[in-house]
This record gives structure tokens, C-alpha cells and sequence, in this order.
């Protein structure tokens, strides 16, 4: 089987992750990069020949692909995106789907009505104890959902926000909320299942900066369950990310991918996780297992030709919740989601 070309739009700091997953994967090639300069491409394609483009709209014309991947700032993925699939090209876009909920939920219409693989990268949810969760819930050996709790306690220095000026940009979802706090956002959904309510509040604590920097939530889910979701960028040193479930049977608690706390006397705890380093004060500390993983379960996707680990609607369901709690926060009232409807809801 021939191997699958690659187009990596945006070679910064995530762009240089994504290429070292593919150049880990022998079904995968890196046949294009677009934005950033030559010298960029030579040193994300690590001597492989590949072609270079200065917009993704060139590459997207002009390049032999199958898959494209964006990884450019946040609020700069719609466009790739949907050119993308109007060309036929499989399409994995980095967290998150897009800021503009708008977006996103044009993104899944039309991912779908192509019959495309189209992801959003949130690889904790293929994560050892993440799964192994997952699974004993949906096979009801927890118990009844009845409460979750999430929190994101990072640091990122000003100077983080100096580097890339988009992490403060509120067109680019440079808060503590799309930026750092969706991947546990996402958690949550995957866990317990769809939210229908939101209140929240988002403000700045710890930079001078015109996003916020601290959010909290509470998040009303459709099975009657309850979840809290906290989030920041302004508590150094920074630790890692904490989730907490409780049951009518009992209680975990994880600390980013180590299991501390399991009160399930019947049902064993998860024998492995991950590994992966948490990115609590440095982005960079995570590496590329991950990212590996989820290429990998993409590629299997696109060829047994069925939805990827993390599908576009399942990133909307992300995106409509954070939404969902800016909007919360803006407005002083509690939020439905069904404000920000997708394809038939709408």
C-alpha cells in the first residue's frame, strides 16, 4: 500500500510536533509544507524531499495530497479546513476544531457530507487509563455519573505570550480556556456525555493581557450529572492537570496520567498510563507520543473507512461548550447549548 502524502500547513511550535509524529510513522510522508520559509521546511522534513508553499491556499491547489493538517493559530483554521475537503483531501486539524463556533459546526456539515476522515487532535482521550475509564463506564461497572470535576492549574509566563502574539488574541482562542483547558473540556464530554447548560465566568488574574487567563465553570450534563470545570495560566509553578469522577459507586482521581485515587473495590484499577509528560509550565514537555497515537488511529480510519478517535462533530461538541461559557461569562445568565446548533439541530 502506498504510502499516505501529507500537507502540514503552519511549521511553528505544533507543526514541528506534527512532523516528527509522521516522520515516526513508515505509512506516512511529508510531502508539503505551507507558510513559514524554506529554511522551515528543510528542518521539518529532516532531509526528505518535500515541497514548499508559501500559503495553504497554494499547497492546497497545487500539492498531491491526501491529508492535510492544520496547525496553524486557532482561529486561523477554517479556511485550510474547508478548502481542504472541497478538494477531497482527508483533513486533522490541531485543537481546537476552530474558535468561531460558526466555524466549526460549517466544518462538520461539510466533513461529512463529503464523506471525508476528518479529526481534531485530543489525544488524551486515547490515553491507557483514559480508555480503560471510558469503557468501564459505558459498560456501567462505575456506576451511575453523578459528579466531575476538571482543572487546569498551569503557568505560562509572559514571555510565552511574547513569543507567539496570537496566545493573546481573542480571534485566535489565546485564553486559558481554548488554549490550554480544552483537552480536559474534552475529557469530560467524552466521559459523561453531552452538556446542555453552562454558567461560567472568565477573567484575567496574572497577565496584562486582553484575553482572559482564569476561567470556571459549571456544566450541567444531559444525563443530570454535574461537572466543574476550572482553568488557567496564572498559578506558578503550574501543576498538572486534575480529573475527578464520582459514581453512586465511588470515586477516582487522576493527576494528568497517573490514577492517585480509585474507590471502586470491585472493579480494578487501571493497570498503565500513559507516560506522557504534562505541559503544566512548558508546552513543549509533552513530546510526540501522543500525537503518534493519533496519526495512527487516523490513518487506520481513513482506511477501514470510518470515523477518526476524535471526529469534527466530536471537536464542535468542545468548541459550543467553550462558547458556551465565554458567552456565560459576558452575559451574567446561565447558558443552553442549544444556542449553538449543528446541521439538524439547527
Amino acid at each position: 500500500m502506498p504510502d499516505l502524502k501529507v500537507g502540514l500547513i503552519g511549521p511553528g511550535a505544533i507543526g514541528q510536533t506534527h512532523a516528527r509524529a509522521i516522520a515516526e510513522i513508515e505509512s506516512l510522508r511529508l510531502a508539503a509544507v505551507a507558510g513559514g520559509s524554506a529554511e522551515d521546511l528543510a528542518a521539518l522534513a529532516g532531509g526528505e524531499a518535500a515541497q514548499w508553499f508559501a500559503t495553504a491556499e497554494e499547497m492546497i491547489d497545487g500539492a498531491d495530497l491526501d491529508i492535510v493538517v492544520i496547525a496553524t493559530p486557532s482561529g486561523a483554521h477554517y479556511a485550510p479546513a474547508a478548502q481542504a475537503i472541497a478538494t477531497g483531501r482527508h483533513v486533522l486539524v490541531e485543537k481546537p476544531l476552530c474558535v468561531d463556533w460558526e466555524e466549526a459546526a460549517r466544518l462538520v456539515v461539510q466533513g461529512e457530507q463529503a464523506g471525508l476522515t476528518c479529526g481534531v487532535v485530543s489525544q488524551r482521550r486515547l490515553e491507557p487509563q483514559h480508555v480503560y475509564i471510558h469503557d468501564a463506564l459505558r459498560a456501567g461497572r462505575l456506576g451511575a455519573p453523578r459528579l466531575i470535576e476538571a482543572d487546569v492549574h498551569w503557568w505560562r509566563s509572559p514571555e510565552y505570550y511574547r513569543e507567539k502574539p496570537w496566545r493573546a488574541e481573542i480571534g485566535h482562542g489565546g485564553g486559558s480556556l481554548f488554549n490550554q483547558g480544552v483537552h480536559s473540556l474534552d475529557l469530560m464530554l467524552w466521559l459523561f456525555g453531552p452538556v446542555v447548560r453552562v454558567q461560567g465566568l472568565a477573567t484575567t488574574l496574572g497577565h496584562d493581557l486582553p484575553i482572559e487567563d482564569t476561567t470556571a465553570a459549571i456544566l450541567t450534563f444531559a444525563s443530570g450529572a454535574i461537572g466543574t470545570l476550572v482553568t488557567t495560566t496564572a498559578t506558578p509553578p503550574g501543576h498538572p492537570a486534575g480529573l475527578r469522577m464520582f459514581t453512586d459507586r465511588g470515586a477516582f482521581t487522576v493527576e494528568h496520567a497517573t490514577v492517585v485515587r480509585w474507590d471502586f473495590t470491585d472493579v480494578p484499577a487501571p493497570g498503565a498510563s500513559s507516560g506522557i509528560a504534562s505541559g503544566a509550565a512548558n508546552p513543549g514537555d509533552i513530546g510526540i507520543a501522543g500525537h503518534v497515537q493519533q496519526w495512527q488511529d487516523f490513518i487506520a480510519a481513513i482506511h477501514e473507512r470510518r470515523a477518526p478517535a476524535v471526529s469534527f462533530r466530536d471537536g464542535f461538541e468542545a468548541v459550543r461548550v467553550a462558547s458556551a461559557i465565554y458567552r456565560s461569562s459576558e452575559e451574567g445568565r446561565a447558558v443552553s447549548i442549544a444556542e449553538f446548533p449543528v446541521g439538524a439541530e439547527g
